[in-house]
């Protein structure tokens, strides 16, 4: 059983975060922690038109000076650091890992304003998305053999609110050949928000 954000990775994913390590620049976790603070403070903002007109410009600015360093896919490290509660990325809230076995995982979420949809609730979609996250570093946990989700359910149970931590629980069910079904809850203390049953398929040798 463990207790840190870092879970066991089988020789793909070990791989392939190596892989983004060696081209990971100094400062990287500072500049995505700032995009998603960016991303939240935009949605929580009412500025006047002069402020909007001065932001553009630096969002502009930075767009401008990233472009300048555009480079290939393999050499790419958004997303790709599995070591990393957030992967190095700002699309989905952070996976902050409590306790993990080889068929559970036990975690911890924050969604921001950035994933809100109305009434100060989290919008179904990224709901979604943070489960299917969840569920597949678990699908894929140790040396599993690589796979892809071939369908999701979620189950909507109560809002999900945002800004402040959330309880997140993945167990492994019924496996059989290719196939691995995969169970997660998303809870707000007692509360149920959310519950989803995924089904993932282990990728022939040769697949992507």
């Amino acid at each position: 059983m463990g207790e840190n954000d870092e879970l066991p990775l089988g020789d793909h994913w070990r791989e392939w975060t190596d892989q983004a390590l060696r081209h990971t620049p100094a400062g990287w976790t500072e500049l995505v922690d700032e995009l998603t603070a960016l991303q939240d403070t935009v949605a929580t903002s009412g500025p006047p038109p002069q402020t909007v007109e001065t932001v553009t410009g630096l969002l502009a600015r930075a767009r401008e000076l990233l472009g300048a360093h555009a480079t290939t896919y393999d050499r790419q490290v958004f997303g790709r650091l599995l070591h990393l509660p957030g992967r190095g990325q700002s699309l989905t809230p952070p996976l902050h890992v409590i306790s993990w076995s080889g068929t559970e995982l036990v975690a911890e979420t924050v969604f921001g304003a950035f994933h809100s949809g109305s009434n100060q609730v989290v919008h179904g979609g990224s709901v979604a998305l943070f489960l299917d996250e969840a569920l597949g570093r678990v699908a894929d946990l140790g040396e599993r053999v690589r796979s892809r989700t071939a369908s999701l359910r979620v189950d909507y149970r109560n809002p999900t609110p945002i800004g402040r931590p959330l309880g997140v629980r993945v167990t492994v069910g019924e496996t059989s050949g290719r196939k691995r079904n995969l169970h997660a809850v998303l809870t707000d203390g007692p509360t149920l928000c959310a519950e989803a049953h995924g089904l993932f398929v282990e990728l022939r040798p040769g697949q992507r």
